[in-house]
Protein backbone atom coordinates (compact mmCIF):
# COMPACT_ATOMS: atom_id res chain seq x y z
CA UNK A 1 0.00 0.00 0.00
CA UNK A 2 2.94 2.63 1.37
CA UNK A 3 4.13 1.59 -2.58
CA UNK A 4 1.10 2.73 -3.82
CA UNK A 5 1.90 6.33 -2.64
CA UNK A 6 5.79 6.19 -3.84
CA UNK A 7 4.25 5.32 -7.29
CA UNK A 8 1.66 7.97 -7.47
CA UNK A 9 4.14 10.52 -5.66
CA UNK A 10 6.54 10.00 -8.58
CA UNK A 11 4.15 10.13 -11.42
CA UNK A 12 3.01 13.64 -10.27
CA UNK A 13 6.31 14.57 -9.63
CA UNK A 14 7.34 13.40 -13.12
CA UNK A 15 4.09 15.42 -14.85
CA UNK A 16 5.15 18.48 -13.04
CA UNK A 17 8.12 18.85 -14.72
CA UNK A 18 7.18 17.75 -18.04
CA UNK A 19 4.44 20.67 -17.19
CA UNK A 20 7.22 23.75 -16.62
CA UNK A 21 8.54 22.40 -20.57
CA UNK A 22 5.03 22.48 -22.13
CA UNK A 23 4.61 26.23 -20.37
CA UNK A 24 8.34 27.22 -21.47
CA UNK A 25 7.32 26.00 -24.97
CA UNK A 26 4.32 28.33 -24.93
CA UNK A 27 6.01 31.41 -23.69
CA UNK A 28 8.34 31.08 -26.36
CA UNK A 29 4.97 31.11 -29.18
CA UNK A 30 6.43 33.62 -30.77
CA UNK A 31 9.83 33.79 -30.05
CA UNK A 32 12.17 33.89 -33.72
CA UNK A 33 13.97 30.31 -34.31
CA UNK A 34 12.92 28.82 -30.95
CA UNK A 35 12.79 24.86 -30.97
CA UNK A 36 10.04 23.63 -28.73
CA UNK A 37 10.94 20.66 -25.85
CA UNK A 38 9.12 17.42 -25.47
CA UNK A 39 9.04 15.13 -22.19
CA UNK A 40 9.69 11.61 -22.93
CA UNK A 41 8.89 8.98 -19.93
CA UNK A 42 9.68 5.62 -19.20
CA UNK A 43 9.16 3.33 -15.89
CA UNK A 44 11.75 2.54 -13.09
CA UNK A 45 12.52 -0.32 -10.83
CA UNK A 46 10.84 -2.84 -13.43
CA UNK A 47 10.81 -6.70 -12.76
CA UNK A 48 8.98 -9.29 -14.04
CA UNK A 49 6.11 -11.35 -12.34
CA UNK A 50 5.81 -15.35 -12.54
CA UNK A 51 3.29 -17.82 -11.72
CA UNK A 52 4.65 -20.89 -10.24
CA UNK A 53 3.42 -24.35 -10.90
CA UNK A 54 5.31 -26.74 -9.33
CA UNK A 55 8.65 -26.23 -10.27
CA UNK A 56 7.70 -24.63 -13.81
CA UNK A 57 7.13 -20.98 -13.60
CA UNK A 58 5.35 -18.81 -16.20
CA UNK A 59 5.80 -15.04 -17.13
CA UNK A 60 2.69 -13.46 -16.77
CA UNK A 61 3.53 -9.76 -16.89
CA UNK A 62 6.05 -6.74 -15.22
CA UNK A 63 5.24 -4.51 -12.23
CA UNK A 64 7.38 -1.32 -12.04
CA UNK A 65 7.39 1.67 -9.96
CA UNK A 66 6.11 4.12 -11.54
CA UNK A 67 6.83 6.59 -14.40
CA UNK A 68 9.47 9.03 -14.23
CA UNK A 69 10.60 11.91 -16.89
CA UNK A 70 13.66 10.24 -18.66
CA UNK A 71 14.10 13.04 -20.12
CA UNK A 72 13.26 16.27 -21.97
CA UNK A 73 14.25 15.71 -25.68
CA UNK A 74 14.44 19.19 -28.09
CA UNK A 75 12.21 19.06 -31.51
CA UNK A 76 14.07 20.42 -34.23
CA UNK A 77 11.60 20.38 -36.97
CA UNK A 78 12.04 23.77 -38.92
CA UNK A 79 9.07 26.44 -38.25
CA UNK A 80 7.65 28.48 -41.01
CA UNK A 81 9.07 31.17 -42.70
CA UNK A 82 8.18 35.04 -43.24
CA UNK A 83 8.49 37.68 -44.94
CA UNK A 84 10.06 40.73 -43.18
CA UNK A 85 11.71 42.91 -45.92
CA UNK A 86 14.58 43.31 -43.67
CA UNK A 87 17.75 42.20 -45.48
CA UNK A 88 19.48 41.69 -42.58
CA UNK A 89 16.80 39.04 -41.71
CA UNK A 90 17.92 35.97 -41.92
CA UNK A 91 16.26 32.50 -41.96
CA UNK A 92 17.71 29.03 -42.95
CA UNK A 93 15.90 26.96 -45.08
CA UNK A 94 17.08 23.45 -44.26
CA UNK A 95 19.51 22.25 -41.46
CA UNK A 96 22.00 24.47 -39.47
CA UNK A 97 22.34 26.96 -37.41
CA UNK A 98 24.05 30.25 -37.25
CA UNK A 99 27.06 30.81 -35.02
CA UNK A 100 27.53 33.87 -32.70
CA UNK A 101 29.85 35.32 -30.18
CA UNK A 102 29.15 35.49 -26.85
CA UNK A 103 30.35 36.45 -23.44
CA UNK A 104 29.58 32.62 -22.54
CA UNK A 105 31.81 31.67 -26.02
CA UNK A 106 30.61 30.64 -29.12
CA UNK A 107 26.94 29.70 -29.30
CA UNK A 108 24.29 28.72 -32.10
CA UNK A 109 20.85 29.96 -33.17
CA UNK A 110 18.31 29.73 -35.67
CA UNK A 111 17.41 33.07 -34.48
CA UNK A 112 18.21 35.31 -37.59
CA UNK A 113 17.08 38.67 -36.27
CA UNK A 114 20.82 40.46 -37.47
CA UNK A 115 21.67 44.09 -37.39
CA UNK A 116 24.70 46.48 -37.63
CA UNK A 117 26.00 48.15 -34.64
CA UNK A 118 28.10 51.27 -35.44
CA UNK A 119 31.84 50.05 -36.16
CA UNK A 120 29.66 48.19 -39.20
CA UNK A 121 29.50 44.46 -36.96
CA UNK A 122 26.90 42.23 -37.81
CA UNK A 123 25.30 41.47 -34.45
CA UNK A 124 22.04 39.98 -33.12
CA UNK A 125 19.69 42.39 -31.17
CA UNK A 126 21.20 41.17 -27.96
CA UNK A 127 24.50 42.95 -29.05
CA UNK A 128 26.71 39.81 -30.08
CA UNK A 129 28.56 39.77 -33.16
CA UNK A 130 27.68 37.28 -35.94
CA UNK A 131 30.46 35.11 -37.32
CA UNK A 132 31.75 34.48 -40.71
CA UNK A 133 33.41 31.38 -42.02
CA UNK A 134 36.81 32.44 -40.52
CA UNK A 135 35.21 32.17 -36.94
CA UNK A 136 35.66 36.06 -36.48
CA UNK A 137 32.72 38.63 -36.95
CA UNK A 138 31.38 39.78 -40.00
CA UNK A 139 32.23 43.28 -40.48
CA UNK A 140 31.36 45.63 -43.35
CA UNK A 141 32.19 49.41 -44.47
CA UNK A 142 30.52 52.56 -43.00
CA UNK A 143 27.24 53.43 -44.54
CA UNK A 144 27.78 50.19 -47.45
CA UNK A 145 24.73 48.94 -48.33
CA UNK A 146 24.73 44.97 -47.60
CA UNK A 147 22.95 41.89 -49.11
CA UNK A 148 22.60 38.39 -47.86
CA UNK A 149 23.01 36.30 -50.45
CA UNK A 150 21.14 32.40 -50.83
CA UNK A 151 24.49 29.97 -50.26
CA UNK A 152 25.53 33.02 -46.47
CA UNK A 153 27.49 35.49 -48.78
CA UNK A 154 27.42 39.09 -47.08
CA UNK A 155 28.02 41.54 -49.86
CA UNK A 156 28.84 45.30 -49.10
CA UNK A 157 28.12 47.62 -52.14
CA UNK A 158 27.90 44.17 -54.13
CA UNK A 159 31.78 43.23 -52.87
CA UNK A 160 31.47 39.93 -50.74
CA UNK A 161 33.43 40.43 -47.78
CA UNK A 162 32.55 37.12 -46.09
CA UNK A 163 29.83 34.45 -45.42
CA UNK A 164 27.69 33.69 -42.64
CA UNK A 165 28.97 30.89 -40.86
CA UNK A 166 26.44 27.86 -40.22
CA UNK A 167 26.90 25.03 -38.78
CA UNK A 168 25.23 21.63 -37.40
CA UNK A 169 26.06 19.17 -35.26
CA UNK A 170 25.58 17.54 -31.81
CA UNK A 171 24.03 20.24 -30.22
CA UNK A 172 22.06 20.97 -26.64
CA UNK A 173 19.41 23.58 -25.83
CA UNK A 174 21.33 26.18 -23.13
CA UNK A 175 18.67 27.88 -20.57
CA UNK A 176 18.38 31.02 -22.55
CA UNK A 177 17.32 28.87 -26.01
CA UNK A 178 21.06 29.03 -27.94
CA UNK A 179 22.48 26.09 -28.49
CA UNK A 180 25.82 24.67 -27.74
CA UNK A 181 28.43 21.37 -28.09
CA UNK A 182 30.34 20.25 -30.96
CA UNK A 183 29.55 21.36 -34.18
CA UNK A 184 30.70 21.70 -37.94
CA UNK A 185 30.10 23.94 -40.90
CA UNK A 186 27.79 22.59 -43.15
CA UNK A 187 28.69 22.15 -46.56
CA UNK A 188 25.79 23.70 -49.01
CA UNK A 189 23.66 26.17 -46.45
CA UNK A 190 20.66 27.71 -48.24
CA UNK A 191 19.68 31.03 -46.11
CA UNK A 192 16.51 33.34 -47.27
CA UNK A 193 16.90 37.15 -46.86
CA UNK A 194 14.75 39.52 -45.74
CA UNK A 195 12.38 36.54 -43.79
CA UNK A 196 12.84 35.05 -40.41
CA UNK A 197 11.78 31.17 -39.05
CA UNK A 198 9.03 31.46 -36.43
CA UNK A 199 8.77 29.34 -33.70
CA UNK A 200 8.17 25.46 -34.03
CA UNK A 201 5.81 25.43 -31.14
CA UNK A 202 2.16 24.51 -32.42
CA UNK A 203 -0.40 26.10 -29.50
CA UNK A 204 -2.83 23.43 -30.10
CA UNK A 205 -0.30 20.81 -29.31
CA UNK A 206 0.81 22.00 -26.50
CA UNK A 207 -2.60 22.29 -25.41
CA UNK A 208 -3.94 18.88 -25.57
CA UNK A 209 -0.64 17.85 -24.17
CA UNK A 210 -0.87 19.89 -21.32
CA UNK A 211 -4.68 18.23 -21.03
CA UNK A 212 -3.29 15.22 -21.21
CA UNK A 213 -0.51 16.06 -18.16
CA UNK A 214 -2.92 17.57 -16.24
CA UNK A 215 -5.20 14.93 -16.47
CA UNK A 216 -2.82 12.20 -15.54
CA UNK A 217 -1.63 14.58 -12.23
CA UNK A 218 -5.18 14.77 -10.92
CA UNK A 219 -5.19 10.40 -11.45
CA UNK A 220 -2.14 10.53 -9.58
CA UNK A 221 -3.66 12.71 -6.83
CA UNK A 222 -7.10 10.61 -6.93
CA UNK A 223 -4.79 7.39 -6.14
CA UNK A 224 -3.28 9.04 -3.26
CA UNK A 225 -6.52 9.62 -1.65
CA UNK A 226 -7.53 6.43 -2.15
CA UNK A 227 -4.41 5.04 -0.57
CA UNK A 228 -5.00 7.84 2.55
CA UNK A 229 -8.17 6.74 3.23
CA UNK A 230 -7.49 3.15 3.02
CA UNK A 231 -4.24 3.58 5.51
CA UNK A 232 -6.80 5.95 7.92
CA UNK A 233 -9.04 2.81 8.18
CA UNK A 234 -6.66 0.11 8.31
CA UNK A 235 -5.06 2.50 11.42
CA UNK A 236 -8.30 3.36 13.05
CA UNK A 237 -10.82 -0.21 12.35
CA UNK A 238 -8.15 -2.97 12.52
CA UNK A 239 -7.21 -2.97 16.26
CA UNK A 240 -11.15 -2.83 16.42
CA UNK A 241 -10.79 -6.28 15.41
Amino acid sequence: MIRGLYVAAEGMAARQKAQDAIANNLANLNTTGFKADRPAFTTVYERQLYRVEGTRTQPIGALSAGAILRELYTDFQQGALTTTGNPLDVAIDGAGFFAVQTAQGVRYTRNGTFQLDASGTLTTRAGNPVLGENNQPIRVPPNATVQIGEDGSVLANGTRVARLLIVQGDLTKSPNGDFVGAAQPVANPRVVAGALETSNVSMVREMVTMIELIRAYETHQKIIHAHDETLGRAINELPKV
